[in-house]
């Protein structure tokens, strides 16, 4: 195969604010949360914003808070075991993976102000919860029917208008390969790997040519989470109407690891990227919940989350090991054999880290609640977020105008459904739960690079639905009391390990089977 390398000519493009590392994709997977709190919450599917008495209800609607008549400490952790299966045009793939979890630390403080007058309590409240864990491994191996990820790579150089070529000399010492372009802001990182690696030439620039590959394969591993820290107010008036209001802080720190290969008919090549985020974000929650009957035990509640601000920061770091046969003009040929890493000081010089502004979007929530008798428990709510509406805005304040369009374009609503039931034989408890979750990508989303980025990790899932089936029991005593659930979830989503041109979509399944435990107090 005959190269000629890319010779980068242009001044800065005055259109870019900077080096990108952000996109739709990364900004989504902070949206996504798990079924996570007090395994009575857990057990009852987290439908139970209504019902109230339950600490992990703060986080829902505030209001939960105020049906308490005594103080609460409770604390949770579990086990969990996470299987991903794909599903290629090669066959089936399976990893697994198992991690512990520290899931719930609150108490509620409840301070009683009268029985006859208006307000009848004033509570105080703090939980800390897990809100998402990143725990799992997946791997999958496919038949690339002569497509490449090299031709994403190739398209970013044809996209970009001010890259300009020319035929390179083998034995010229100043060339491309002694430039550090790394460092630079108006040139993507997908493109220095790709050139240097002696993937694409001059030729990626006429409409984005690029060379067949047989197949591939990927391997990714993740780890970190985010964690809530809700400090929630409620207020009782007249054992009919419930107040709440909670503010609640977050950290996030995710880490990812993954290692793309792919082979062609005069080489190969290797791909691994190292992605963390790092940072913190706040919000506020308003609720109510109204008893309309006094001699019913039915309610039903309204709560809306303001939009979440995040301040993050991205690592970037890569390495790109490739051996291309090349042919010179005089017709000789060798096999040149390149490693490419970010870290050492010919390129970047360590992690490329972006700093930069997420606006997540606000949530709605409507829940009933009541009792039947004084043995069975229901509830039931719905909640809404709109992905569509993330903003992401470069560390300087200007709003990323470019992606938020292309989120707006490929992401949608969020439904969430929970359905819960508890039934009480004396001090023993039995719970049963349902929660629904659609995934809020379109159909044909799809990750846009741009073309100046540091991201080189080119791999995205399309998340379609989650199911959540719980079970769980409990004992109370006259001060303590344990609590027990078990969680299956499952969700299905298309992975795809590039974009441009896209390969047929990999079939990917997660399941995960938690088991929890909550040990309390109340007096």
């Amino acid at each position: 195969m005959k190269r000629n390398r890319l010779v980068l000519l242009v001044a800065m493009l005055p259109a870019l604010a900077g080096m990108q590392a952000q996109t739709s994709y990364e900004a989504a997977v902070l949206l996504d949360t798990d079924l996570s709190g007090t395994a009575r919450y857990v057990g009852m599917g987290g439908a139970m914003s209504a019902l109230g008495a339950e600490m992990s209800t703060m986080s829902t609607n505030p209001a939960g808070t105020a049906l308490y008549r005594s103080w609460d400490a409770a604390l949770s952790f579990g086990g969990n075991w996470a299987t991903q299966r794909t599903q290629t045009n090669l066959g089936r793939g399976r990893a697994f993976s198992s991690y512990g979890s520290f899931d719930n630390a609150g108490v509620v403080i409840a301070n009683k102000q009268s029985n006859d007058d208006l307000l009848r309590f004033v509570n105080f409240g703090f939980n800390y919860r897990n809100v998402k864990r990143f725990g799992g491994k997946m791997g999958m191996a496919s038949d690339l029917n002569g497509l490449s990820q090299t031709g994403q790579m190739a398209w970013q150089a044809y996209e970009n208008q001010d890259v300009v070529y020319e035929d390179f000399d083998e034995t010229d010492e100043l060339g491309f390969f002694q430039s550090n372009y790394y460092k630079e802001s108006w040139v993507g990182w997908l493109t220095l790997m790709g050139t240097q690696g002696y993937l694409i030439d001059g030729s990626a620039l006429d409409n984005g040519k690029y060379y067949p590959s047989y197949n591939n394969s990927y391997k990714e591993v993740q780890s970190g989470g985010i964690d809530a820290y809700d400090f929630n107010l409620s207020f009782n008036l007249s054992d009919a109407v419930y107040l709440g209001a909670t503010f609640t802080a977050y950290t996030v720190d995710r880490h990812i690891e993954s290692t793309y290969t792919e082979e062609f008919a005069d080489g190969d090549y290797t791909l691994q990227n190292f992605y963390r985020t790092n940072g913190s974000g706040y919000d506020f929650k308003l609720g109510v919940i109204l008893r309309p009957f006094e001699e019913s035990s039915f309610r039903f509640g309204v709560s809306a989350t303001t939009p979440t601000v995040y301040s993050l920061c991205d690592y970037n770091s890569a390495i790109l090991s490739s051996n291309v046969s090349l042919t010179d003009a005089d017709g000789n040929s060798w096999i040149q054999s390149t490693t490419i890493d970010t870290q050492n000081g010919k390129a970047y010089g360590g992690d490329c880290y972006t700093e930069y502004t997420m606006i997540a979007p606000m949530k709605v929530n409507f829940s009933l609640g009541g009792t039947i008798g004084t043995s069975l428990a229901l509830g039931a709510e719905y909640e809404y977020t709109d992905y569509a509406t993330t903003k992401l805005y470069h560390h300087d304040g200007v709003e990323n105008t470019e992606m938020n369009d292309h989120t707006g374009a490929n992401f949608n609503g969020k439904h969430t459904l929970r359905l819960g039931a508890e039934k009480t034989f004396g001090t023993f408890y039995t719970r049963l739960g349902y929660n629904f979750q659609t995934g809020g990508y379109k159909k044909d989303a799809w990750k846009w690079i741009p073309l100046n980025s540091v991201q080189t990790n080119t791999a995205y899932a399309n998340v379609k639905s989650t199911n959540n089936f719980t079970l769980g029991i409990g004992f109370r005593g006259n001060v303590f009391y344990t609590d027990m659930a078990l969680l299956y979830s499952h969700h299905s989503a298309d992975f795809f390990p590039f974009d441009n041109p896209q390969p047929e979509a990999t079939s990917l399944t997660r399941s995960l089977v938690k088991g929890m435990m909550t040990v309390g107090m109340r007096f």
